[in-house]
Order: C-alpha cells, then structure tokens, then sequence
C-alpha cells in the first residue's frame, strides 16, 4: 500500500475513533458500498480518486 493510501487509511480510522461512526455510517456518508469501505480501510483495494475525495471529504468535515 503506498504511504498516501496508508495515511487516509489512519485518517479515517482516527475519524471514525474520534467521532464513534461506524462503517456502515462512514460507507453511506462517502457514498461507497460497505464491502468497498472495508476493502479500501484494510488496503486489499485502491480507491478510485473518486472514492478518494470522497472519503477526504467525509473525515475533513466535523460530523452533526
């Protein structure tokens, strides 16, 4: 895994931490399916810059 994908990996591990949100609450939020959440957070799969921006998106904002 390359250290970009290792480091939004840890972003969003710390995010969901920090604000208790669950996979399935962080896959609807980014609008990825939550089989493609676990893949990309575990690094079996690259995410698309799509799916990329997306999930930068989600951590990058403070949960209502």
């Amino acid at each position: 895994m390359s250290q970009e994908l290792n480091d939004l990996a840890e972003a969003i591990i710390a995010y969901q931490k920090k604000y208790d949100k669950t996979d399935g609450e962080m896959a609807f939020g980014s609008r990825i399916s939550v089989e493609k959440y676990h893949a990309i957070k575990s690094g079996e799969l690259t995410p698309t810059s799509d799916e990329q921006s997306s999930l930068k998106s989600l951590i990058a904002t403070k949960p209502n």
